[in-house]
């Protein structure tokens, strides 16, 4: 009956899969754009001359056209790729106008399916035309089938066929792009004191793909690429040249992108989320300021934590984009997450963790003068407040517009682009401190 040889199928089937799942060299390219590189190496069997070989533990979410294969001492000729996976609504439709059985309680029945849908089975018991009986899916113990149709995969499978030159245990290389395999930066980083802290970096694996991989090396690739959407029935090509490269390092620069190799081999299971170590803690330089910047809506003071991203400070290697959460490594307190966009090495990286309670701000234009018919001059005050018991850093960043000059200033600034000006001052704890300027605009 089909019950037993489905038995003997799937038995047959895990056999094969623990022999290749046993020869498979895995390495997973995976983008943040929301796909992945799959790169594997798989010993198989073949014999001289004509060879069918089978690849099961593909992805559900590949991209057929993607596929590539390669083999020293195999020439492929063709490949073909089968998803017609077998599940209770591809059993019954291959079924449609056939003879079936199912059991109801202690009885078994049989007749013609006619239809069915999500909770029904319409059943002709006595032929076709004639009485339909129509069964609620729920309330049958068993549904007997006479055989397993033909075509129907229990998942994805690549069959390639090609021409042997040898007989014996040969190394195939397949590759294939697939959704499904998405990675996310998380980093911490615990404050030592105001100017050190301890900062790790761990990635989030999420596997939705549909299978999964025992042990398979990770690179995570950082940047934007470039890529068409696949279309049904794309052309499956052939691979040629040199063997694929293998990962050494822990970072290295790819065209315009940055790919990270975890350093060690990772299980990673069908419908998993992981969390892996990308970086061991590293004791680096940190900065923390305030920073007050105007606009319409809201214009509070944040708490800022920052570093730069270099030797000097104990990084120097690009970071790719994710979220910072901060604690207070004596207390043991969160204080606060932020994201950023990534860093190359070189850059300044800010995370603002929170609105400053004990700091207010108050930016105000005091003057407003049109001095030519295409000059105008403003006068700002911007008055900061410090109710905290120690001395603080603050940051004002002012945007400017057209084309400016400043005229008239209480304390230095730094012109940071085109448009934007810092002033970075120290204020007294329980104390006020007043900045004023003045800017001249042309148009």
């Amino acid at each position: 009956m089909l019950y037993r040889a489905l038995l003997i199928s799937a038995i047959t089937f895990l056999m094969l899969t623990d022999i290749r799942s046993a020869d498979r060299n895995v390495t997973i390219n995976i983008y943040n754009g929301g796909f992945s590189q799959v790169m594997e190496k798989r010993k198989m069997k073949l014999v001289k001359g004509e060879n069918t070989l089978v690849f099961y533990d593909i992805a559900e979410k590949i991209d057929p056209g993607s596929i590539t294969l390669n083999a020293a001492d195999f020439d492929i000729q063709w490949l073909d790729y089968n998803y017609d996976f077998v599940s209770l609504d591809r059993l019954l439709t291959k079924f449609i106008d056939k003879e079936i059985r199912f059991q109801k309680d202690d009885s078994v029945y049989s007749g013609m399916l006619i239809r069915y849908d999500k909770d029904h089975v319409f059943v002709a018991e006595n032929g076709w035309p004639g009485a339909v009986s129509i069964y609620e899916i729920d309330d049958l113990k068993k549904i007997v089938l006479p055989d397993l149709p033909g075509g129907l995969v229990s998942r994805p499978t690549i069959n390639a066929r090609g021409n042997s030159k040898i007989s014996g245990r040969e190394e195939i290389e397949i590759s294939y792009l697939t959704t499904g395999l998405g990675w996310k930066a998380e980093y911490n980083l615990n404050l030592d004191d105001k100017n050190k802290a301890e900062f790790s970096g761990w990635v989030n694996l999420d596997n939705q793909c549909g299978v999964s991989f025992p042990k398979a090396t990770i690179v995570l690739v950082a940047g934007q690429v470039e890529r068409e959407k696949p279309t049904a029935g794309g052309d499956i090509q052939n691979k040629s040249g040199e063997e694929s490269e293998t990962f050494k390092s822990i970072l290295e620069p790819l065209v315009d992108y940055h790919r990270y190799t975890l350093p060690f081999k990772t299980p990673l299971k069908e419908q998993e989320t992981k969390q892996a170590v990308m970086f061991q803690p590293l004791n680096i330089k940190v900065d923390r300021y305030y920073k007050y910047q105007w606009s319409e809506t809201k214009s509070d003071a944040k708490s800022v934590v920052a570093f730069k991203n270099d030797v000097s400070s104990g990084l120097g290697f690009a970071l790719p984009p994710g979220r910072i959460s901060i604690y207070d490594k004596r207390s043991d307190t969160f204080l606060g997450s932020g994201l950023f966009d990534g860093a190359p090495a070189g850059e300044k990286i800010e995370v603002f963790i929170g609105t400053a309670f004990d700091i207010k701000v108050e930016r105000k234009r005091i003057d407003h003068k049109k001095i030519a018919r295409d000059k105008n001059s403003d006068t700002f005050e911007i008055k900061i407040r410090n109710h905290k018991p120690e001395e603080i850093k603050m940051v004002i960043a002012e945007e400017l517009y057209g084309y400016w000059e400043i005229v008239k200033k209480s304390d230095d600034f730094d012109k940071k682009d085109f448009q934007t000006i810092e002033f970075e001052i120290l204020v007294p704890a329980a104390e006020e401190k007043t900045i004023t300027y003045t800017v001249e605009y042309g148009y």
